[in-house]
């Protein structure tokens, strides 16, 4: 019987780990559907338009700025503690932005939201490492992009239909982070090893280095895959606008469609990487997200324009499981919450500034040109991880013959 609780107690532990990582890629994206409602009401506004498509992204600038130092706070204070506040104030701040008039305040209140998101990923990323084993590392990853993608389908549909009726619903969405707050109360405990300040730490553990140049690489592949992604929820419910019958509950279900296909793919990742090397995964899922823009700006009708979007979901799905084992693969216990912060900051940088980049390129060529040059920005990444993955071959084989070598010997 106590084994049965116990276990009943780790099942629940960890869904409610992944309902938390779930609901972090929705802390920018449950409104997107609302933009163009929002964009109108706000019509009279100084730069109205513009500041309305910060809103959906102001929250992954403060996730990055803010990445890194829930890094640090969780490596020394542990995680159960930012855990617990961050779905507090995840909840507090989402949902304010159904009562406020001001988008000044409504930015302001997004802002805190990506404080939030940033302490939510970090920490809830952390301890599904502290909590699973090396060898199922993969799987776990795969497991958290697959619940964070059926949060996308979930809830960006639900906020389509919610969008419909009026902009100011789909802020009610953020409130699912108050219902998982009482399981993360009662089962979220922290391990052993997850404090660098636990007595039996030595001083030295505490400052082992973190390995710079991988970590520098998946960041930046990180930052770029961002960039090129966020032109999917920021301006294809305004490109559904040009299509015959185009509004915002299309606009939902077509943003679903990349969360159903990226949850596919997450949910087969372990598979891939069974076969494959992190650095051909990301070569070969990049490759696919670059033919998936191509085909979405030459999009004239809602058939190419799903099967883009599939296409985009899936190299999704591959690519942000693997680069979260990857990170994890080498990087020491001791600098985990850092590392993860960090790589948190890079990858909502590419968020927030996917609009600041790609605004001026839409408004000289238009949105369909612009997915076409936006994807071709991702091409140099793919020769990059092929030269990348050359490169740790030769190094490999190098020390293989020196290991042969000292055996003769």
């Amino acid at each position: 019987m106590k084994a049965m609780t116990a276990n009943f107690r780790i099942v629940l532990r960890d869904l409610t780990l992944m309902l938390a990582s779930m609901i972090t890629i929705i802390g920018t994206t449950a409104i997107a559907p609302s933009l163009p409602q929002m964009a109108g009401y706000f019509g009279d506004t100084p730069n109205g338009d513009f500041l309305v498509r910060i809103a959906l992204t102001i929250p992954a600038l403060a996730a990055g700025l803010f990445g890194p130092l829930t890094g640090f706070v969780i490596d020394r204070w542990g995680r159960k503690r930012v855990f617990v506040a961050a779905l507090l104030l995840y909840g507090i701040s989402g949902i304010s932005g159904y009562f406020l008039t001001s988008l000044s305040l409504i930015l302001f209140t997004r802002f805190i939201l990506g404080i939030s998101v940033a302490a939510l990923t970090t920490s809830a990323t952390a301890l599904i490492g502290d909590y699973t084993h090396e060898s199922k590392l993969a799987t776990s990853m795969g497991r958290q992009s697959l619940f964070m993608a059926f949060g996308n389908v979930l809830f960006v549909s639900l906020s389509g239909v919610l969008a419909d009726f009026n902009w100011r619903w789909p802020f009610w969405i953020y409130a699912i982070s108050l219902l998982i707050l009482p399981t993360a109360i009662w089962l979220i405990t922290e391990t052993r090893t997850n404090r660098s300040d636990t007595k039996g730490t030595s001083q030295n553990e505490t400052k082992v280095p973190m390995p710079k140049g991988r970590t520098a690489f998946v960041c930046i592949i990180a930052f770029v895959n961002m960039v090129v992604y966020f032109m999917v929820p920021v301006y294809l419910p305004f490109y559904v606008q040009t299509f015959s019958d185009g509004n915002s509950m299309k606009a939902g279900g077509l943003l679903a469609v990349v969360g159903l296909s990226w949850g596919i793919a997450s949910s087969q990742y372990h598979r891939l990487r069974k076969r494959l090397t992190f650095e051909r995964i990301t070569m070969l899922a990049l490759s696919l997200v670059v033919a998936a823009y191509v085909l979405l700006s030459f999009a004239t009708g809602y058939y190419v324009l799903i099967v883009a979007l599939v296409m985009i979901g899936v190299g999704l799905g591959t690519v942000l499981p693997n680069l979260n084992a990857w990170l994890l693969s080498f990087v020491p216990a001791a600098v985990k919450g850092r590392a993860i912060g960090t790589m948190v900051l890079f990858a909502f940088m590419g968020q927030f500034f996917s609009p600041v980049i790609t605004e001026p390129l839409t408004t000289a060529v238009g949105i369909s040109q612009s997915y076409l040059l936006t994807g071709l920005l991702l091409v140099p990444l793919v020769v990059a991880c092929g030269l990348y993955e050359y490169q740790q071959r030769r190094l490999r084989a190098i020390e293989f013959e020196r290991s042969g070598a000292h055996v003769e010997q």
